[in-house]
Order: C-alpha cells, then sequence, then structure tokens
C-alpha cells in the first residue's frame, strides 16, 4: 500500500528523533551504530512495556512476559526500575537496575568488544517499564552492511601509513612479481599471508560513530585496542603535569668558610701592653664565630683561623670586631669592619678596612672615625643539592590538553600495544632536558571539529589480541616494531613542543607572581627554608650526621701553672650508639681549638648534649660544662656557637660566658633514583634500535 507522503516524512522524523534520544540511553553501545545501522536495528528490534508487578523473566512459574527464546539475548531498561534475582525462581539477593542498564541470562558482548551487563536468572518489574530486546537476529539485521562491507575495510587498513611497514612491502612484492613475470610459491605465501590477516581483522574490526566534542567510548582501556580514523578528526586529549626535578636545580650556598689570615697595623697597640686580639665574625644578626684569643702578639698578629656559618641570603653583611682582651675589665674594641656577601665570590680573598671611633677631644666633623688597621680573608662556599626537605617540589597540572590530532587514515595504539610501557615511559622523556618530571594522565579520545566538513567522526577499532594476531601473521613483526619506535620518538618531539609552550607560559606566571610578592613583602625580611623536625626524625633515623668540633672560648677553671687539659664528649640524647670524643689538649687552656671530626648515627633523638672535660691524669676528670642543642636547631644543619653551663655547685670566676662551636652535616635524602634511571635507560634503547 501506498503510505502518504506526509505521513512518510512524519514518520521519519519520529524515527530520527527516537534515534536521537535513544543514543543518550546508552552512549557506549550506541557509539557502535552509523545512522543507518542503528535505523535497521530500530525497526528490528523489539520493545516491551511492562506493567509494574510484572515478571521480565525467569522460570515458567513466574509467568515472565519475555520467555526464553532460541539465540543469545540481552535486555535494555530504557525507563522504569527493575529487581534482578539470581535464582530463576525469583529467590536470592536482589539488584536493582535502573535506566541505561544492560542485563540478561548471559554474559553480552558486540562481536569482539564485551559490554559491561547485569547476569540474573530472573527480572521483576517494581514499576512501569520500557525495554528494548537486543536478540541477535535484531544486531544481524543492522550489521547487513557488513556482509559485503569487510573488503572495504580491509582496503582502509591497508592505506594506513602507519602499516605501511605491513602492507606496503605486500603490494611492493605482488608488484615486483608482475614485473619479473616470477610467481614463486614463496612470495604467494608472503602475499597470501598479508592479504589473509586483512581480510581476518576487517571481520572483527568493530565501527564507532561519534559526534564532534563527545568522547569516544570503550570498556576496556585504550591500552588493549587500536583505532584507525576512517572520518573526521580525532583528538588524543590527557592531563599534563610538570613536578620540578630538585635534582636539577643548581646546587644552594648553604656554608660560608671564612679563614681569616691575618691582620695588620691594628689600633691600641703599646710598647708596655701589646695587643691580645681576637675577631668576631658576625653574619647577620644572630650568626657568629669568635677566634680564640692570641696573648700578646702585638699589631699585626697572624690569625690563621677558619670559622664556618650557615649561608641563607646574599642581601647579608659579613661583619668583623677586633677586640684586645683584657682580663680585669672590659675589653677594648680594636676595629670594625664589614662587606656584603653579594661582592664575595667563591674563591675571594683579600682586606677588609677596619675603622674604630676617634678618640681625644680633636674630633672633626668630616669624619667619626680612623682608621685602624686591614684584617686578611678567604672565602669558600659549601655547596649542597636542594633537599626534598627543606624545599617542596613545584607542580602544576593543564587539565584536558590536545596531545595529538589524528586525521583520516591516522592510527592510534599501536606503538602501545608493541612497546607496551615503554611507548608511555619515552613520551615522558621529553621532559628529560628540562627541570621538571612529566606525567601523562587521563588519556582521551574525543571527537574533533574538521574545518568545511561534517561534525561526525568514525573509527574502526580493534582489540589488542586480535591485532597481535594480525602482525604475527603476516610475519612482519620486526620490521612493524621498527616503524613503532620511529613514530614514538616522533610523538615525543610533538609532547616536547608543547611542554615547552607550558613551561614558558608558567615561568611568565611565576614570576609574575614573585614581583607582587617582593612589593608586598618589600618591607618584611627573608624567611630562610625550615625543615619539619617531625619529618625530619623520621627521614633521617639511621643516618650518620657529620659533626665538626671546631673550638671552645671562655671555658673556666685551671691556672697559671695548671693548665687546661679539655676535651669534648658528644652524643644525641638517650642514644646506646658509641658518643663522639674528642682529643685531648694538653695545656690548652680557656681557648682550646680541637678541629676534630666524627659520624654520630642518629635515631630520632630530640637533642643532642655536650660536656667540656678537663682531664687528669692521676685522678678523675673535671667536668667544666654542659650545653644542648634542641632539634629544631640542628634537623636542618647547624654551625655556630653554642652557649656552656657549669656544673651545679661550680662559680665562674671569669665574667665571659663559655661557649663552643661546632658544626652539624646531614647527608642528603636520595628521591625518584629509580624511577628517573628507567625513563633515561627507556629513552637510550629507543633511539639506539630506531
Amino acid at each position: 500500500h501506498r503510505i502518504p507522503r506526509k505521513l512518510q516524512y512524519d514518520l521519519r522524523a519520529v524515527e530520527k528523533a527516537l534515534a536521537r534520544e535513544i543514543r543518550a540511553v546508552h552512549p557506549l553501545f550506541f557509539q557502535r551504530f552509523d545512522e543507518a545501522q542503528l535505523d535497521r536495528l530500530l525497526r528490528a528490534m523489539p520493545f516491551l512495556r511492562c506493567s509494574a508487578g510484572r515478571w521480565l523473566f525467569g522460570a515458567d512459574t513466574l509467568g515472565a512476559q519475555w520467555p526464553p527464546a532460541a539465540g543469545d539475548r540481552a535486555f535494555l531498561l530504557l525507563q522504569g526500575r527493575i529487581t534482578l534475582y539470581p535464582d530463576p525462581a525469583g529467590a536470592g539477593e536482589k539488584t536493582e537496575i535502573n535506566r541505561g542498564d544492560v542485563f540478561g541470562e548471559n554474559r553480552f558482548s558486540l562481536g569482539d568488544e564485551s559490554m559491561r551487563n547485569y547476569i540474573a536468572g530472573a527480572a521483576h518489574c517494581e514499576e512501569p517499564c520500557i525495554v528494548a530486546v537486543l536478540q541477535t537476529a535484531a544486531l544481524e539485521a543492522a550489521y547487513a552492511d557488513r556482509a559485503f562491507g569487510n573488503v572495504r575495510i580491509a582496503q582502509t587498513w591497508r592505506k594506513v601509513p602507519s602499516m605501511a611497514r605491513i602492507c606496503k612491502a605486500d603490494e611492493d612484492l605482488a608488484a615486483t612479481a608482475q614485473m619479473d613475470g616470477t610467481n614463486g610459491d614463496k612470495d604467494d605465501q608472503e602475499h597470501g599471508a598479508v592479504t589473509g590477516a586483512l581480510r581476518d581483522i576487517s571481520k572483527v574490526a568493530t565501527a564507532c560513530h561519534f559526534n564532534a566534542g563527545h568522547e569516544l567510548l570503550s570498556n576496556e582501556s585504550w591500552e588493549e585496542s587500536i583505532l584507525v580514523v576512517s572520518k573526521g578528526v580525532l583528538e588524543v586529549r590527557g592531563d599534563i603535569t610538570l613536578t620540578e626535578k630538585l635534582d636539577a636545580l643548581p646546587p644552594k650556598k648553604v656554608r660560608i668558610r671564612v679563614h681569616i689570615i691575618k691582620a695588620t697595623n691594628l689600633a691600641g697597640d703599646s710598647i708596655f701592653d701589646k695587643l691580645d686580639p681576637y675577631v668576631v665574625c658576625k653574619l647577620g644578626d644572630f650568626k657568629k664565630f669568635q677566634t680564640p684569643v692570641l696573648w700578646n702578639v702585638g699589631s699585626s698578629p697572624k690569625i690563621d683561623f677558619t670559622g664556618v656559618l650557615t649561608f641563607a641570603s646574599e642581601s647579608e653583611e659579613l661583619s668583623f670586631t677586633v677586640m684586645d682582651r683584657d682580663q680585669y675589665s672590659a675589653d677594648d674594641l680594636c676595629g670594625t669592619g664589614s662587606v656584603s656577601c653579594k661582592t664575595l665570590p667563591d674563591g675571594w680573598t683579600g682586606a677588609v678596612q677596619l675603622t674604630r671611633p676617634k678618640k681625644g677631644i680633636f674630633k672633626s666633623e668630616d669624619s667619626l672615625d680612623e682608621p685602624a688597621g686591614k684584617l686578611f680573608i678567604k672565602i669558600k662556599y659549601d655547596y649542597e643539592k636542594v633537599s626534598a626537605l627543606t624545599r617542596t617540589p613545584k607542580s602544576k597540572s593543564w587539565r584536558d590538553q590536545e596531545l595529538f590530532s589524528l586525521s583520516e587514515q591516522d592510527c592510534w595504539g599501536h606503538e602501545q600495544i608493541m612497546l607496551q610501557d615503554l611507548f608511555m615511559r619515552t613520551l615522558e622523556q621529553a621532559a628529560s632536558q628540562t627541570t621538571y618530571m612529566l606525567q601523562l594522565s587521563n588519556i582521551r579520545l574525543i571527537g574533533g571539529a574538521k574545518r568545511g566538513g561534517s561534525s561526525g567522526v568514525s573509527v574502526w577499532k580493534c582489540l589488542k589480541p586480535r591485532f597481535i594476531d594480525f602482525v604475527k601473521h603476516t610475519g612482519r613483526e620486526k620490521p612493524f616494531m621498527q616503524a613503532c619506535r620511529v613514530s614514538t620518538l616522533s610523538k615525543q618531539t610533538a609532547i616536547k613542543n608543547i611542554i615547552k609552550r607550558l613551561i614558558k607560559k608558567w615561568e611568565i606566571e611565576m614570576e609574575t607572581m614573585e614581583l607582587k610578592k617582593s612589593i608586598s613583602n618589600a618591607h618584611q625580611p627573608k624567611m630562610e627554608e625550615v625543615v619539619d623536625p617531625n619529618m625530619f626524625r623520621i627521614a633521617y633515623r639511621g643516618y650518620k650526621a657529620h659533626v665538626s668540633v671546631r673550638n671552645a672560648l671562655n671555658l673556666s677553671g685551671g691556672g697559671f701553672f695548671d693548665k687546661l687539659d679539655p676535651y669534648a664528649i658528644l652524643r644525641f640524647r638517650g642514644s646506646k650508639q658509641r658518643p663522639m670524643r674528642t682529643s685531648v689538649l694538653q695545656d690548652a687552656g680557656a681557648d682550646p681549638v680541637w678541629n676534630d671530626e666524627a659520624d654520630l648515627v642518629y635515631n630520632g633523638e630530640t637533642a643532642l648534649e655536650i660536656q667540656v672535660w678537663d682531664y687528669d691524669k692521676y685522678s678523675a676528670d673535671d667536668l667544666i660544662g654542659t650545653g644542648v642543642l634542641q632539634v629544631e636547631n640542628f634537623c636542618g644543619g647547624f654551625e655556630g656557637m653554642i652557649p656552656l653551663s657549669l656544673p651545679n655547685g661550680k662559680k665562674s670566676k671569669s665574667m665571659k660566658q663559655m661557649t663552643i662551636t661546632i658544626g652539624i652535616q646531614w647527608p642528603r635524602l636520595e628521591q625518584n633514583v629509580g624511577n628517573s634511571l628507567t625513563l633515561t635507560d627507556a629513552s637510550r634503547s629507543l633511539r639506539t634500535t630506531a
């Protein structure tokens, strides 16, 4: 019978509207059908309208709405709510499903591709439902064009440039045989192997159809399949994360070693009272060291003393104060001088001009200071790699970045199937020449918009086992593996260009933020990097601290005829490990210089205890003083003077504070060494074989 044209148009419009709406119910399933295939599916697929309380399938006693039939089947819930039971009689733990879920008595798959579905023995409608029945007959009707379309699919795969090492060689072989007029058995076998492999893969390849801006969906991860674009543009997108490599940062200055060589023409010397000078060196407001007193050496002493101070910033000033020691009154000032750390490069040797206030009634208004000699010094810095304990690596992520754009006949996934994990490691090695580590994650495949063309995208999908069989059957695994290595390095170059652009943009943002911060904090002092003591106690448990005992000052005890024979003992509080003991300095007096070094095992203790003793050959040694350094002070390393306290019941004969100068250095924690070596080896192996 003829159908009126208007009614035909109206029915066609209803079909298009239904096709458009039903795609949203189960996007993954309906992406496997183009418009014509979906039309045939909708016309051949039964739809059930079930009232509340009806059984959709189950045992015969339940009076199921859709009893078992020949062939495989599954159900797609379009509307309503259904409860599933594991037992066909409707017993057991129930599972409730909703719109868009696929369910049935058996596992459901579309060709080689499995679809996630619920398996049950019985299904009960909790409310009025609309259900689509996915029968084998309906699916065969939808894919009726595949019966004669496999040749076209094989031709599409043959023309893919990424398959040239497999398919082009076959074409060249056939052309050579035709020109030579030879048809050897071996040539025929190789030619037939490729043709047969293409024919086999064309039968199992799955077509996926979706619009621009939509994601290509799959139950399997994209590492388990290969895609060939047959229409439109496919964008490979992912998240890019760059994390600062602390190993790649230039080492920073952590300590400054000041070698005080000598002084010349110091003020204050006389014939009857020669100078007893010592030097106090300060860096900033709190860090300082002091040289021992040189008795009766006059105005040009040779000092030859090296002090170590913790270095924080080049904006600090290194200041020197030379004093004349007086045992019975306050010490006299010989001269002061300072120099900025900005002007002190590593290895610098030079003189610091000393001045002191003018004395007497003949002061000039032009200058209140007078020259007071020179102090000759040499500067050397200690450098250390940046540690994760003192600096958190900077990190930034860019979401949903376009990594690659695939046009028609381009391929995605073959490198990852053939190279496996080496493929992604090679891409991430694109940042090896920068100071950042690269991480690619959340890889997604999105339909791209094609200029001047349709917005639809079509790709052929083949699962990993099928593709590996295809390559093996062609007998050209080695040439194809070589091609995959070359194309992977080409993709690495593309990633390099992307991260260069992102790094440049990020650096501009950081410079802008630092500029704003420096303007807002212009009048605030710069804060030093601080180590978290709790984190330190855990991270450095079992490590050895390198301890240097340099010298002590103003030790109490001893006399003119019995000078002190001092030595020091250092241990971490509560530690059962062997303590550090310096050498005994015979007749060293109140200002001994040891310069002894040793390693102490650290097991998370909270303090370093220091004792200074006076050695006595014929009786018990006498305790001179004790000091304590808390973990908050030594967890980031330490260089400085520690005050010493007298033992209980003793009184000091001097007004000078007893101090001991020590240094503590910690080994660097090695982090991410294995990962960086793995990445380097991966890239090197690719470049060696490519």
